[in-house]
């Protein structure tokens, strides 16, 4: 488990409540108006003076939130709203009450939570023991939320076979994991190393019982093509996710790329983000 502020999940929310001054300070982080070298700085002054947890309410949602070390928590503290705001737009109405929902890559459930208030069933895929005991709090916090349609958390990494693998997490940003070695060489900063369990995806959704996902959203910064390609090789085309949402922007450490299988083979991007491409497979009448 990578090092970092002890986690308190057991504490009920609103334990942690978020002053007025942590709300500022991070919020002046997250303006900008710094000069590279000057933002790391400052920003590595306040994670250690308001580093959390805070119990904090964005979009509806709970989350208790540690931003000195995850940038999902910071934006959400800094911003008092969700993150990934366009990303959320695209996949909106796919996310109907009783909709199937695989987030791989999970972090701490800014999409889990969001799709599973819409009222989807939602399978949460998350490799880093630390960051899935957060997003276990989370999801609790809101069980109660009306429509909410449930989320179920697997602990493992995905990729081409079973085995195990180096997990490289940002000391500064857990939510930043990869197990692309080659990614984390090119991004400068302290980097840890985990050891995971690895699984491919038609493992891990025929043990939760997933047939076809509504939705998919693949965010494992630089592995996408690891988790999805071969998921598109063993299943039958009709078990092929409906929609499906990529992170491209570490793309360059892709060996092959999904979005040519997918096109080739009758999706159609639909819509694209800074950070993301949605695909909508277009031979499906249901969509």
């Amino acid at each position: 488990m990578p090092k970092g502020r002890p986690i308190d999940a057991t504490s009920p929310f609103g334990s942690h409540p978020a002053g007025g001054l942590a709300r500022a300070a991070w919020k002046l982080i997250d303006g900008g108006g710094f000069r590279a070298t000057l933002r790391r700085k400052a920003g590595g002054l306040v994670a250690r003076l308001f580093p959390g947890p805070y119990d904090v309410e964005a979009g509806s949602l709970k989350f208790r939130l540690y931003p000195g070390e995850n940038y999902d928590d910071r934006k959400i503290l800094a911003r008092a709203r969700l993150p990934e705001q366009a990303e959320h737009a695209l996949i909106g109405k796919w996310l109907r009450p009783g909709a199937v929902f695989v987030d791989v890559g999970a972090n701490v459930g800014t999409y889990a939570l969001f799709a599973a208030s819409r009222g989807a069933r939602v399978l949460a895929i998350e490799a880093s023991e630390a960051t899935a005991a957060k997003l276990g709090f989370n999801i609790a916090a809101n069980e109660a939320l009306e429509g909410f349609g449930g989320v179920k958390v697997m602990l493992t990494a995905v990729g081409e076979e079973e085995g195990r693998l180096t997990l490289w997490t940002s000391a500064r940003n857990w939510g930043f994991a990869t197990l692309a070695g080659d990614v984390a060489e090119a991004e400068a900063g302290e980097w840890q190393a985990q050891d995971v369990s690895v699984r491919p995806l038609a493992d891990v959704l025929g043990e939760a019982g997933i047939g076809r996902a509504d939705v998919m959203k693949i965010d494992v910064e630089g592995f996408e093509d690891r988790v999805l390609m071969p998921y598109l090789e063993a299943s039958p085309r009709s078990d092929w996710p409906r929609v499906v949402l990529m992170e491209t922007n570490c793309s360059a450490a892709w060996k092959r790329d999904p979005r040519e299988t997918l096109t080739a083979h009758g999706y159609a991007v639909e819509g694209e983000t800074e950070d993301n491409v949605l695909l909508v497979d277009r031979t499906d009448h249901a969509t």
